[in-house]
């Protein structure tokens, strides 16, 4: 549905009507903007959703939060940073969501090798931890019919027939569509439901040289976003700290919301004490080209204010420097 006028009571009504259609909840309110999720730019996580909304006026709200949301700071960040225009307006999906036990997010290439392997991250119930970054999933590795445990976190929570399972469906996904696809999935019984599929997209080249000594390796995370850089760290803890960064910082975080997408923006590299490398995070990270290193953990302790560090992420590693700044 595209709530356009938003003044309309008409649309809500229809809704309601929706909902009744639908049956009981909750539900999921996902935006649906053209420009989102293209082959190049995916605006991942930058215009709103809401999970677990029960009641018709939930939805409503959700609904207008949505559609209003392609003109949102960080919107315009992204949509500024990948020199396109920010959607005015977005259309708004309502779904009915699942309960799952597992649930994650898998792309059919590996995306900062390119290798043909099916990359998955898992986690207990949804996957909204895992694609906000706010979580260190487990990770699956699937070749052909081997599947390797890249990640755990103290117990398995996919067996190797539903990660093969999950691996193969990715791959009638990206047949169908005929592109590498970054899919989210969910597993409730003995069904794997395909909640979104999306193209991967490809960090532009941006990168310039940088001439610089790397020293200690001081932290080790996931190698989540290809290339180096070296600049000063800038530990950011809330949006109070956002007037202390400067361009060509690296920034450093427990982890990273939407609204972090003009630091982002700015950033030379992200380092964040949690998530994966199928995060929203780590997606716009590749997309502006900058080196990201997720679930390096203690990084805001282990890293001092405005020390120089060079970021490797392509092998995930963070270590000292001296140097010019810079990326490459």
């Amino acid at each position: 549905m595209i709530p356009d006028p938003l003044g309309d009571p008409g649309w809500e009504r229809e809704i309601e009507a929706g909902l009744h259609r639908l049956g009981p909840g909750p539900f999921a309110a996902r935006s649906s903007a053209l420009a989102e999720d293209g082959v190049e730019s995916s605006f991942a996580g930058q215009l709103a959703t809401t999970l677990g909304v029960t009641t018709s006026a939930e939805v409503i709200e959700a609904v207008h939060r949505s559609a209003a949301s392609g003109s949102s700071p960080e919107a315009v960040a992204y949509a500024a940073r990948t020199d396109q225009e920010a959607p005015a307006s977005a259309g708004v999906i309502v779904q009915v969501m699942v309960q799952p036990e597992t649930a994650g997010v898998m792309f059919t290439r590996h995306p900062v090798s390119g290798a043909e392997q099916v990359v998955i991250e898992a986690t207990r119930g949804l996957d909204d931890s895992v694609v906000a970054g706010t979580v260190t999933p487990e990770a699956y590795l699937v070749d052909g019919a081997h599947v390797q445990v890249a990640r755990h976190r103290g117990g398995q929570l996919l067996t190797s027939a539903q990660a093969l399972a999950l691996a193969a469906l990715g791959r009638d996904i990206e047949s169908l569509f005929g592109r590498p696809q970054d899919i989210e999935w969910a597993i409730a019984g003995e069904d794997i439901r395909v909640l979104q599929a999306r193209p991967i997209t490809t960090a532009p080249s941006t990168a310039r040289p940088v001439r610089a000594t790397s020293g200690d390796i001081l932290l080790t995370g996931i190698a989540a976003g290809p290339g180096t850089a070296v600049g000063p760290a800038r530990i950011i803890g809330s949006l109070d700290d956002f007037a202390r960064f400067r361009p060509d910082d690296v920034l450093v975080s427990r982890t990273t919301s939407p609204a972090w997408t003009p630091l982002l923006a700015r950033a030379c590299a992200v380092v964040t004490e949690t998530g994966g490398m199928l995060a929203h995070a780590a997606i716009v990270a590749r997309e502006f080209g900058i080196p990201a290193v997720p679930a390096a953990a203690g990084a805001m302790t282990t890293l001092t204010e405005g020390r120089l560090v060079r970021v490797d992420g392509t092998h995930g590693h963070v270590g000292t420097a001296t140097g010019n700044t810079g990326r490459n």
